[in-house]
């Protein structure tokens, strides 16, 4: 099992995460940007899970936008080279050094659902990650699985972001 990491997302715009042809990609936000500090692209791995929550800029604060269990992580070139159309939207796009790759996700969106109650304390209130444990991943997956099956149950909230993005 890898680490699980959390964190606010400032929009949400389709990008990152981006959930077309039935996977989830995940790239381009979440690095490190001087290399210092590892971030979740660099340091997530098969078996880790990563959980986006809403800030203001999604319109959607505090709620669960989406959660991924990640399955695989490529270098970006070899993203590019075995998905040529699962990574066209990353084209001309100087991403992070790694793409998350997952199968088994729940992406919500502007349908973004109420964190349950015994996970509130999950919730980042600031840009960054944090890491979560597995014992709050093992009750989130419980609850989440309960009304939903891996998939796609939203659009992003503010898709008009998508060319204005300059922390991407």
């Amino acid at each position: 099992m890898g680490k699980n990491y959390v964190y606010r997302m400032d929009h949400d715009n389709g990008f990152a995460p981006n959930t077309s042809f039935g996977i989830c990609s995940l790239t381009g936000c979440k690095n490190s940007k001087n290399r210092k500090k590892k971030n979740i692209e660099e340091s997530a791995e098969p078996g880790s899970w990563v959980i986006g929550i809403g800030g203001k800029g999604t319109k959607k604060p505090d709620k669960l936008i989406y959660a991924m269990e990640v399955e695989s992580t490529l270098p970006l070139e070899l993203f590019q080279e075995k998905y040529p159309d699962k990574s066209k939207y990353l084209k001309g796009h100087t991403s992070g050094t790694n793409v998350l790759i997952s199968r088994r996700f729940y992406y919500f969106g502007d349908n973004a659902i109420d964190v349950p109650g015994e996970l509130k304390h999950i919730i980042i209130n600031s840009q960054g990650c944090k890491k979560v444990f597995e014992e709050d991943i093992k009750k989130l997956k419980n609850h989440l699985s309960k009304e939903y099956k891996y998939g796609v149950y939203g659009n992003p909230n503010n898709p008009e972001a998508k060319e204005k993005c300059e922390k991407c």
